[in-house]
């Protein structure tokens, strides 16, 4: 009951964004992840993010994301990682021109059941280099350097095993909330950037292969304008 109420009060702040003006776009993202356990404690992988919108014709990001995870035990688990995001300009209350952010980031996922049910808690801190986009002239924009900012990222996600078909074959339901704060370039958290929120479905076909797929649900604000995106999201992770 608590987590549920944590989850709550991080939505609190987007139920009344109907009465706000906002954008609407729709998106696809597609995600490959490479996991490779060395040994009991320690193992790595990396994320490969294609992110696409405005009926597939447009890029709206790439991402490439190694992690390195040591567990202390099977609920509990560390990572530090790097992130290659490039930004692409697709619509008018996108980013004017491209731009690439380089972030570095410390993760702890907590993990336990309840019942039938398993709960993730996973907060991520990230230190962000962002290229600095300047106007020269009137709707012409170029790239000014690089700007810092810090970013604290709290994801609550449920899991409820739906049918086990043999050990290796499971089909579970997916939900999940993710809260985005900016802290800007100090320590202390300045507004809530975004929300996600996931429902949907994970099939592991095998020992090696998991498919997750589903409604991703998006708020982010940008000045004055909320940002919806609404996206199909699907995610394979193979474990090598």
């Amino acid at each position: 009951m608590k987590q549920l109420i944590i989850a709550f009060l991080l939505v609190i702040p987007f139920l009344n964004l109907n009465a706000q003006e906002r954008e609407t776009h729709y998106s696809s993202w597609n995600t490959i992840d490479i996991n490779k356990k060395l040994n009991e404690k320690w193992s790595v992988n990396t994320e490969f993010n294609f992110r696409r919108t405005n009926f597939l014709t447009d890029w709206e990001q790439f991402i490439i994301r190694p992690f390195v995870h040591y567990t202390f035990e099977n609920d509990l688990d560390i990572a530090v990682g790097y992130s290659y995001i490039r930004n692409y300009n697709y619509s008018e209350f996108s980013t004017p021109i491209d731009a690439v952010e380089n972030n570095i980031f410390q993760q702890l996922t907590i993990k336990h059941k309840f019942s039938r049910f398993s709960f993730d808690h996973r907060l991520r801190f990230e230190e962000r280099f962002q290229q600095n986009i300047v106007e020269t002239e009137a709707n012409s924009y170029s790239i000014d350097g690089v700007k810092y900012r810090n970013r604290f990222r709290y994801k609550f996600q449920i899991t409820v095993p739906l049918k086990t078909f043999t050990t290796n074959r499971k089909l579970s339901l997916v939900v999940y909330d993710e809260a985005h704060l900016d802290f800007g370039n100090g320590l202390r958290p300045e507004k809530l950037d975004q929300n996600w929120m996931f429902l949907g479905l994970s099939f592991r076909a095998s020992e090696h292969i998991k498919v997750r797929t589903g409604y991703h649900d998006i708020y982010a604000k940008r000045g004055d304008l909320f940002i919806n995106n609404q996206v199909w999201e699907t995610t394979l992770t193979y474990k090598i």
